[in-house]
């Protein structure tokens, strides 16, 4: 159903309020899209080769946008309720505003429950990542294979690696600049550009935390220690982003917070017009 400013009986003020709403809308909406564009380019989000589309500035700049937006719709219909005349139009305008924050309400709970529980980071853990085998058999050319950190979006990223080796090996792990830039200086010049500093001798087995590092594809060297055939395993794990992890927790902590205000508020407020309203 509509609520315009004839069925309220507000007036030219009501008329005013909402076209201002509506102008205020399509302006942010307009921010929204070029500097979200802005933040893609400027925060290196976005990549051609390799296809990349980071969309964890992005989706935190709309997310902040839309929060206030809904903090801004809240005072827009403080500014109606004041120039609304009739007791039943107040009693359905604080209704349909308590039905809409509890919807909000809902779905903000079930974000902060999968994220702050370990229910889709363990589902994400358990279902996404790699493997992989490598068969190093030299001590000074390496077995090569590539990885990427994170998908195409950012929404997940590499954090834990694991390798098994069948012998003694040395794993390096660098990347896609340093070994372009070093592939042909041998296994000295590439052993200092690798991200895994301490850990590197795969004696039967390494186990490593990956760094938090921006969007790259990854190269994974194999040395054998002794020229003697060596099989290298190695495992990938991913999870949630960490940054997403971070802030989206919190803005939909936020989102729940200002619901809950305008609940309580709209819920006090029907009372007052509830026994003059028709409407129940």
């Amino acid at each position: 159903m509509k609520f315009d400013s004839e069925i309220f009986e507000g007036g030219y003020r009501l008329s005013h309020i909402h076209r201002t709403r509506r102008f205020l809308i399509v302006v942010q909406s307009a921010i929204v899209l070029v500097f979200a564009i802005y933040l893609l380019v400027a925060g290196e989000g976005l990549s051609i080769k390799p296809f990349y589309l980071g969309v964890n500035y992005f989706l935190f700049f709309v997310l902040v946008m839309l929060l206030v937006i809904v903090i801004e719709g809240f005072i827009f219909t403080l500014l109606e309720m004041r120039f609304i005349k009739s007791d039943s139009a107040k009693f359905i305008v604080t209704k349909r505003g308590f039905r809409s924050s509890i919807v909000w309400i809902i779905v903000m709970l079930f974000v902060l429950l999968i994220l702050w529980q370990p229910i889709l980071p363990d589902a994400v853990e358990n279902n996404l990542g790699g493997s992989g085998s490598l068969l190093a058999t030299s001590s000074a050319s390496p077995a090569v294979a590539t990885m990427f950190n994170s998908d195409v979006f950012g929404i997940t990223e590499v954090v834990h690696m694991e390798f098994e080796s069948s012998g003694s090996a040395e794993v390096f792990i660098l990347t896609e600049e340093n070994y372009n830039l070093f592939v042909n200086s041998g296994k000295g010049v590439l052993g200092g550009y690798r991200i895994n500093i301490a850990d590197y001798l795969a004696d039967m087995s390494i186990s490593l935390d990956f760094p938090d590092t921006a969007h790259s594809r990854f190269y994974i060297l194999a040395y054998s220690t002794n020229d003697v055939p060596v099989e290298v395993d190695y495992t990938i794990t991913n999870n949630i982003s960490s940054s997403m992890q971070t802030y989206i927790p919190l803005i939909a902590l936020m989102f729940l917070v200002t619901h809950l205000v305008w609940v309580a508020y709209t819920f006090m407020i029907s009372k007052r017009y509830v026994q003059e309203g028709i409407y129940r």
